[in-house]
């Protein structure tokens, strides 16, 4: 279901992108997989990215939901993200902070490229 769901697949190609590909996972297995393929010996982050990526989502579904405040571009929600990342650093062991540190700014500052380049969408996005 979460790779089925519209702002989930923006919010993914989103991060792939970031990090470089054009590979984007379309299911649990797949995504472990990609993990493995494209950020080799960082077991440590596969469920915190998969885990901050659905928490970020959820939120973004519950705000239109509860409180209709509608999802404007996915990258709000890739930002949201970010921030649950370089939260959770404190959570980490010794130099796996600093990279999840590292990674999640990483995110955040390809994200702002790739938004002065789409430029950002001022409609909700059907369907969240």
């Amino acid at each position: 279901m979460f790779f089925t769901c519209p702002v989930a697949r923006v919010v993914s190609r989103s991060i792939v992108v970031d990090l470089g590909t054009d590979k984007c996972p379309t299911n649990y297995w797949q995504y472990f997989v990609w993990c493995h393929k494209f950020l080799p010996g960082k077991k440590t982050f596969y469920t915190v990215g998969l885990v901050a990526t659905c928490w970020a989502i959820w939120l973004a579904r519950n705000r239109a939901t509860f409180e209709k405040k509608q999802i404007k571009t996915p990258f709000e929600v890739v930002f949201s993200l970010c921030s649950s990342l370089l939260y959770w650093t404190g959570l980490q062991q010794g130099g796996d902070a600093k990279e999840l540190h590292t990674g999640a700014e990483m995110i955040r500052a390809s994200t702002m490229q790739l938004m002065k380049m789409c430029g950002v969408v001022k409609q909700p996005i059907q369907g969240a």
